[in-house]
């Protein structure tokens, strides 16, 4: 009698067990797409922090070798030619930060290669809408008089900002978080 229950059913799922499999499937996928997107914003993130970590120890030792910060009249941008920092598009700047275009320039990345043994280092080339719609990118340094110099830079999301040289200054606005590092006046 049981054989024949069996043997009767129809071989196969129903139309409600396909659709339960389905929706788990669809909740899965959607989980790791969500857990992947936070992993590679951290990832960026962190590769910025690493970055400007560098260039901060070279920006120190070049002080200590010539009793002034790297000096350049410019905002020049870290990492290499071709590189976009700051707002990269937009035509006004942020209530929070008053940022425009920067660019790279050869006084400054001549002055790092006196202490920089290698490659600079490299920030993320991630941009990331700040207020009012505008596109951020990297960081840049500022010194035009040798004493007084800090970093700016930007990271996605509400992040925070990592202390490596002196006072810190952050804002955050849309889906960027600015950070700037002020170095000791010398």
């Amino acid at each position: 009698m049981l054989m024949n229950l069996w043997a009767s059913r129809s071989q196969g799922f129903t139309i409600v067990e396909l659709l339960i499999v389905i929706v788990v499937i669809a909740i899965l996928a959607a989980i790791s797409i969500v857990a992947y997107n936070g992993i590679q914003t951290r990832t960026e993130n962190t590769k910025t922090v690493q970055a400007v970590s560098q260039y901060i120890k070279l920006i120190k030792s070049f002080s200590a070798i010539n009793s002034v910060y790297p000096s350049d009249p410019a905002y020049p941008c870290l990492g290499t030619a071709g590189t976009n920092c700051a707002r990269v598009s937009g035509s006004t700047t942020c209530a929070t930060s008053g940022d425009g275009l920067a660019g790279t320039t050869a006084n400054f990345t001549n002055q790092i290669n006196q202490v920089l043994s290698g490659s600079e280092p490299q920030l993320s080339s991630q941009q990331i809408t700040g207020c009012t719609s505008n596109l951020y990118s990297g960081g840049y340094y500022r010194s035009t008089d040798g004493r007084n110099a800090y970093i700016v830079y930007y990271l996605r999301g509400d992040a925070t900002c990592s202390a490596n040289a002196g006072s810190i200054g952050r804002s955050q606005g849309g889906d960027m978080t600015r950070c700037q590092t002020n170095f000791p006046v010398i």
